[in-house]
C-alpha cells in the first residue's frame, strides 16, 4: 500500500509539472463580487441552462437545450478567490480578511449557494473553522460606535456568520489550477454542478482569461444534468474513487463507473499503466512492487502502455486531462524513438483535445511547450528540419 501511494503522488506531480508556470500577478482584492457571474447569468437568461431543485442537493444545473460538444457553457469570475495558502489555517484567516470586507448583500449571495448538509454539519462539530475564525477576530480586536470592545453575543453573531459562509466556501470552493497553482475559488456556477466519474463537461481555471470556464466534452441533450469530475483521477478505481469522495463531500457517487463491475476492472488496468507510466518517467520503475504493474524499461515499452491507456480512456469516453496528458506522452515517447510522423500525428490530437477542454486561450501555457498548440508547433520544425537535413 505505501508503494501505492508513492505512484499516485509521482503520477499527479507528473502532471503537475505540465504546467509549471508562472503564476500570474493577481489583483490586490480577491473579492470579485462587481464583477461577478456576467457569464452565469448570461447562461441562464439565454436559456442554455436552467437551475433545478433536487431533493438530495438542493439545487443542480441542466441543460435547456441541446449543447454540442466542444461548446464552451460560461466562464465565471469568482466571487471570492483566495491565493494559495500553504496550510488550513492560513486559508481560513484569508477567507476571513476577505469576507470582512463584503457587503450584507454580498454574505446573502454567499449563503444561498448550496451546500452538502451533511458535510457542514461534521465541520460544525468538529470546531476547527470556528476555533479559527474566532482566532482572527480576537487577534482585530473589533469594538463598538461607543469605542468599547466589542465582545460576548454581539461577537458570536459576527464569528457564527462568517463560520457558516467559510464552511460553504470550504466545500465548494474549486482549485483555480493544478494543484491549487493560483489559489482557490467560489463561483456559483460551478457551486450547483453535481460530480460524476464519467462527466459530461470540464472545468478549468484559465489565467488567460482569469475565468473558470466550462466546457461541454460530449453533446448534451436538452434535460439532461451538468455533470464535472470533482477530484480529477479517472485512472483510480471504484474504491480510491469513493475514499476521495466521501472524505471531501460525503458524495457516495453512482454513476456507471461505481457501479458497474466490467467498469471497474478498466479502471484497474487503468490504475496499472498510470503508475507504470509514473514509474518509468521518475526513473523508478524497479522499485515498483504492485502487483500487475508493468515494469517499463524501454521508450517503446513506455509507449506502448501510453497508447494503451489512451485506447482505454477513449473506450470509456473519457476525454480529460488524463487522456491530454497521455496523449503528450505517446508524442514525447514516440519522438524519442524517432517515430516522427507519429509524434507528430499524437501531437496534434493533443491539441484537439485540449482545445475541446479549455478553448484556444492558452497563452499561459507557452512556457516550455506546455500547450499543446505550441507542441505541434515545435513538434513539427523539428521534424521538418530532421527532413532536410
Amino acid at each position: 500500500m505505501s508503494s501505492l501511494r508513492k505512484h499516485i503522488r509521482v503520477s499527479e506531480a507528473t502532471e503537475a509539472r505540465l504546467f509549471q508556470l508562472q503564476v500570474p500577478t493577481i489583483p490586490p482584492s480577491y473579492a470579485n463580487m462587481s464583477a461577478r457571474n456576467a457569464a452565469v447569468e448570461g447562461a441562464i437568461s439565454s436559456g442554455i441552462l436552467e437551475v433545478r431543485q433536487l431533493a438530495a442537493v438542493d439545487e443542480a444545473i441542466f441543460a435547456k437545450v441541446d449543447i454540442p460538444r466542444g461548446t464552451r457553457i460560461a466562464a465565471e469570475v469568482p466571487l471570492i478567490m483566495l491565493p494559495p495558502t500553504p496550510s488550513f489555517e492560513k486559508e481560513v484567516s484569508e477567507f476571513c480578511k476577505i469576507v470582512d470586507g463584503i457587503t450584507n448583500d454580498e454574505f446573502k449571495e454567499i449563503e444561498q449557494l448550496p451546500c452538502s448538509s451533511k458535510a457542514a454539519d461534521e465541520m460544525r462539530e468538529r470546531g476547527f473553522v470556528a476555533n479559527e475564525v474566532w482566532s482572527f477576530y480576537k487577534s482585530k480586536k473589533l469594538k463598538n460606535h461607543d469605542g468599547t470592545l466589542l465582545k460576548g453575543k454581539k461577537l458570536r453573531k459576527i464569528v457564527n456568520k462568517t463560520v457558516n459562509i467559510c464552511i460553504t466556501y470550504l466545500i465548494n470552493n474549486v482549485e483555480l489550477g493544478p494543484h491549487g497553482k493560483y489559489g482557490s475559488g467560489l463561483c456559483s456556477l460551478y457551486a450547483r454542478i453535481g460530480h460524476s466519474c464519467v462527466p459530461n463537461a470540464y472545468n478549468s481555471w484559465n489565467p488567460t482569461l482569469q475565468r473558470l470556464t466550462l466546457h461541454a466534452i460530449h453533446d448534451i441533450k436538452a434535460g439532461q444534468q451538468i455533470f464535472v469530475d470533482y477530484i480529477g483521477n479517472t485512472c483510480r478505481t471504484r474504491m480510491q474513487r469513493g475514499v476521495s469522495l466521501y472524505a471531501a463531500w460525503r458524495i457516495v457517487c453512482n454513476c456507471a463507473a461505481c457501479t458497474d463491475d466490467a467498469i471497474d476492472q478498466l479502471r484497474y488496468r487503468m490504475l496499472l499503466l498510470d503508475q507504470a507510466l509514473a514509474a518509468y518517467e521518475h526513473g523508478v520503475s524497479h522499485e515498483t512492487h504492485i502487483t500487475g504493474v508493468p515494469k517499463l524499461e524501454t521508450t517503446q515499452q513506455a509507449l506502448n502502455a501510453a497508447e494503451e491507456l489512451v485506447k482505454l480512456l477513449k473506450k470509456q469516453r473519457l476525454c480529460g486531462m488524463e487522456l491530454r496528458r497521455t496523449l503528450r506522452e505517446c508524442s514525447r515517447f514516440a519522438f524519442d524513438s524517432k517515430a516522427y510522423e507519429k509524434a507528430l500525428k499524437y501531437a496534434r490530437e493533443e491539441l484537439k483535445n485540449e482545445t475541446l477542454l479549455i478553448g484556444t486561450e492558452t497563452d499561459h501555457l507557452k512556457e516550455e511547450h506546455y500547450g499543446a498548440k505550441y507542441w505541434v508547433e515545435y513538434v513539427e520544425k523539428e521534424v521538418k528540419a530532421r527532413v532536410f537535413r
